[in-house]
């Protein structure tokens, strides 16, 4: 081979593929560069216990929703003592959420939830032997326990499992077990109360939170945080950041505190035929379930405040046309749309709290958001007095209005910043969470 056969080789070899070569890499690179990242892992075991868990304790709930209403009507309690022992109880929730939301973060979910537990199911079952006022009150106050205790440390627990880049559509599919036993728990209870009484409805809720508490058997306690828990303050145990979703949000828990508070007696009134009113709460479930896991993934690519807008809207136009229903059509209707206006408000709002803290505060901020259940319960009580003066459908009409003043409150926060997510140094793996920002 002479000297230039082999340079004439060598650079067939090496000289002429080479920028080929680069070529095909470089393609290759921007190819790989377009397509989407691998997302991390959201379904496991323990996540999917935390739903299960979180569906059969709202039953125990929801059994209650129009059945307790009816059994103090049929007593004869007037319109304030149902409004009592129905939403007055929410002031123990109020006070314990804050520290339940600390200890949360401090380890102790799984312990906490149990504890819950147990108190509903002592609750239901003392229940059973009493009809005085303040008994009743007592034992729901005791119930307040576990709905401070529960879904804090539940929330909480699931904050902690999903991953930061799929935050959204993991609280999304949270809430959606809520809606389920929202969907199913009124009705069933309203079932078996017509069968087997308010007595048979209460047996039943003692069982489901037995077996809820079968569930957290196998349920395991994230890791503790290495850093020690800051000292006991007011700024400690509400986290600033996680306020204003808090106050959004309890636009949406007041209508749909008031509709589990008064919507019997609504129905009560002559010139309505609304049929059997705790479908008003399975159609308001399914309205949940078909915008939860949409609203979670959009709120993860479109960010939260979109998603939270036609939520705040729907749940207006739901309270509106609860007020001027007559027949049990436009009551299913309403329904529908609260629960589609629920689902949206709830994923966006309860995502935005856990984006705006740190990995240390999502315990708080669990917290924090929920108070907005309380507080909603709470007013319905006092919105009740309302009621008992001038009439039931103002009730549902404050009820639209509050949503409509918690939706110029959200543009507001918009333009002020206070939907945005938390700084890089706060929280880790920041590019997920702000993708999923205000």
């Amino acid at each position: 081979m002479t000297t230039y056969e082999g340079a004439a080789r060598r650079d067939w070899l090496t000289a002429r593929p080479a920028p080929q070569h680069a070529a095909l890499l470089r393609t290759v690179a921007r190819v790989a560069s377009s397509l989407p990242p691998r997302r991390p892992k959201l379904w496991t075991y323990q996540y999917a216990f935390s739903l299960l868990g979180t569906a059969s304790f709202f039953a125990c709930f929801f059994y209650l929703t129009t059945t307790l209403p009816r059994e103090m009507t049929d007593q004869g309690f007037n319109l304030f003592e149902v409004g009592l022992v129905v939403g007055g109880y929410a002031a123990i929730p109020i006070m314990l959420r804050p520290f339940i939301g600390r200890w949360s973060d401090g380890g102790h979910r799984i312990l906490q939830m149990r504890l819950a537990l147990f108190a509903f199911i002592a609750s239901f079952v003392l229940m059973i032997f009493t009809d005085n006022l303040w008994a009743l009150f007592a034992l729901r106050c005791v119930q307040g326990i576990g709905m401070a205790a529960y879904p804090t440390s539940a929330g909480s627990l699931v904050a902690e499992l999903v991953p930061p880049i799929r935050r959204g559509e993991g609280l999304g599919f949270f809430g959606l077990s809520t809606s389920f036993a929202q969907t199913l728990a009124p009705v069933g209870g309203g079932a078996i109360a017509v069968f087997a009484g308010f007595d048979g409805v209460l047996i039943l809720g003692a069982v489901t939170a037995a077996v809820s508490l079968v569930v957290t058997v196998f349920q395991r306690e994230p890791p503790r945080p290495s850093a020690p828990p800051p000292p006991v303050s007011l700024k400690a145990l509400i986290p600033a950041r996680a306020v204003f979703p808090m106050l959004v949000f309890l636009s949406v828990t007041l209508g749909f505190s008031v509709a589990a508070a008064f919507l019997e007696p609504l129905a009560d009134q002559p010139h309505r035929n609304l049929g059997f009113v705790a479908l008003f709460f399975m159609f308001s479930g399914v309205g949940a379930m078909l915008s939860r896991p949409m609203a979670g993934r959009l709120s993860d690519r479109v960010g939260r405040v979109p998603v939270i807008i036609p939520g705040l809207i729907a749940t207006c136009g739901g309270m509106v046309l609860v007020a001027q229903s007559e027949t049990a059509l436009m009551l299913w209707v309403a329904g529908l749309l609260t629960g589609i206006g629920m689902g949206g408000a709830h994923t966006g709002l309860l995502a935005m709290a856990v984006d705006r803290v740190s990995s240390t505060q999502r315990g708080g901020a669990t917290a924090t958001f929920q108070l907005a259940w309380d507080v909603g319960g709470f007013a319905s009580f006092l919105i009740g007095i309302v009621g008992a003066f001038f009439s039931v459908e103002m009730i549902f009409w404050l009820a639209a209005l509050g949503a409509l003043v918690a939706l110029a409150g959200l543009l507001l926060g918009r333009v002020m910043g206070w939907t945005r997510s938390a700084p890089p140094a706060i929280e880790p793996l920041a590019a997920g969470a702000v993708a999923g920002g205000g």
